[in-house]
């Protein structure tokens, strides 16, 4: 009976699972997101300040008719192209598959928001060419600072109860130091690779705190001719925000703590437990940071009924109507004219340098991964015995084992029923540290787990290796030739 053969299909059903169930939100998410950005915003459409009368005109109202069309037709092509990312029998091809379309399917459901921005400002450019030479509104280049507010002393977010969430998931990789030596499972992986992940979780958490105190030095926000008005929505935005940021500090220390629960829990199970850790902590996220702004607007709302809105024209500074880049703006941040939140000045070195940066890491990072994930599953593995040296290879020397290390060596026609500890473990390559649970015994793999038999061999220092070649018949050969300066 082919125990792993079973485990195999079992392994890749459950990632075709956990990738649909954990992928696919993306696009309801995405589709969800755009399809707010039809709305109006402070005066703005499609990234386009409004001109007057522009809310009654019908050539308006068609644009966000077709918006909305095309965005069901772009999330209706996003849906078919994910279920054939769904096809590949590689769990590699299935990742990067599914990574590639997470990309695809963002920047697609952006193409219609930026043809309505350019339909918008063709029909502005329109309205304006209409009008007299007299009646045409000056453009203006100077931008809006509310001198009282910003001579005021600056409010601060209470920050104890964030540092005391920031604490709460560096307990985490503390805690775990104690743990992994009395709760030690067999099937964990190295403490460094355990410590690595839990740390940089809880670095997480880190973030936010560091994004309330940058929050807190940024200039107010001039929304009104009103200086009260300006710093009481400061402070209603400082609030929230700095609430949001709390409850997910604390929220990553939870997720931080029951990464580190899963790590000691059986290997079948470990798939399934940071899937549901995920969709928790992402769908908590989602919802915290809507239910946030929607708090935001709320409260806003109230002070900015009666009062006229300090809106600059501004569209020119607006690329696609989502991209901020002024250079007479001293502002890094300035407020998002679509969507949520707030929006980055390119025009700042320090910002635009940022971006790429971070853009080029994250491609850099994925295409290394996802690269190195196909080399692993195409690339075969072989196992030769030359000059008293026995080898295993893929794609690089992974184990080289010295004649006189062996203390003895059998020939396994089914492969035995192994956890991964640490290592690949795929259709056609199985590598790294894995654990026996009928052995009770870790061991050092280097196989293609489609190619019996294979080669179990102890050394003198207690280390166990279970070992493989492209074929059957090589490591046959190679197992005779051991066997032969064995006996010698």
């Amino acid at each position: 009976m082919n125990i792993h053969g079973n485990s195999r299909k079992e392994e890749i059903m459950a990632l075709r699972i956990i990738m649909a169930v954990f992928m696919l939100p993306i696009l309801p998410i995405c589709f969800g997101a755009f399809w707010f950005l039809a709305g109006e915003k402070r005066g703005t459409q499609f990234g386009v300040a409004l001109w007057e009368g522009a809310r009654e005109q019908t050539q308006v109202q068609e644009i966000k008719k077709r918006y909305k069309r095309e965005l069901k037709l772009y999330a209706l092509i996003c849906l078919l192209v994910f279920f054939l990312t769904l096809l590949p029998k590689h769990e590699s091809l299935l990742v990067t598959g599914m990574v590639a379309w997470a990309f695809f399917a963002f920047v697609f459901l952006l193409l219609p928001f930026r043809r309505a921005n350019q339909r918008m400002r063709g029909q502005k450019q329109e309205y304006l060419a209409s009008l007299p030479k007299e009646g045409k509104p000056e453009s203006r280049e100077e931008i809006l600072v509310d001198v009282t507010a910003a001579g005021a002393p600056k409010q601060k977010s209470p920050r104890k109860a964030i540092y005391a969430g920031c604490a709460f998931a560096m307990l985490a990789p503390i805690a775990e130091l104690l743990f992994y030596r009395i709760w030690y499972r067999p099937w964990l992986p190295g403490l460094l690779a355990v410590e690595s992940t839990l740390l940089a979780t809880a670095c997480a958490a880190w973030c936010f705190l560091a994004y309330v105190r940058f929050y807190d030095k940024q200039r107010v926000n001039v929304f009104t001719y009103n200086s009260q008005v300006n710093m009481q929505l400061a402070g209603i935005r400082r609030y929230h925000l700095g609430r949001f940021c709390t409850i997910m500090a604390w929220l990553t220390g939870a997720f931080n703590w029951g990464m580190l629960l899963a790590f000691h829990f059986p290997p079948n199970m470990f798939l399934w437990l940071v899937f549901i850790l995920s969709f928790l902590f992402g769908s908590i996220s989602i919802a915290l940071m809507f239910y946030c702004w929607r708090q935001i607007g709320k409260g806003s709302q109230k002070y900015l009924d009666g009062e006229p809105l300090a809106e600059e024209d501004g569209d020119k500074y607006w690329i696609w109507g989502m991209v901020y880049y002024n250079k007479n703006d001293s502002r890094s941040f300035v407020e998002a004219r679509a969507g949520l939140g707030v929006t980055s000045n390119m025009a700042k070195p320090a910002m635009k340098y940022t971006v790429i940066l971070a853009l080029l890491v994250l491609f850099l990072t994925i295409a290394l991964v996802c690269g190195e994930s196909v080399l692993e599953d195409f690339t075969p593995v072989s196992l030769s015995y030359k000059t008293g040296t026995l080898t295993a290879e893929h794609w690089k020397k992974e184990y080289q084992i010295p004649q006189e290390e062996i203390k003895q060596a059998a020939l396994l026609e089914e492969l035995p029923d192994i956890r991964r500890k640490s290592g690949t473990s795929m259709e056609h390559v199985l590598k790294g540290n894995y654990y026996c649970e009928t052995d009770r015994r870790d061991f050092k793999v280097c196989l293609n787990p489609k190619e019996p038999p294979f080669l179990m061999v102890e050394c003198s220092d207690g280390r166990w290796y279970l070992l493989g070649g492209s074929d059957g018949e090589e490591t046959r050969q190679v197992y005779t030739h051991l066997g032969n300066a064995m006996v010698r």
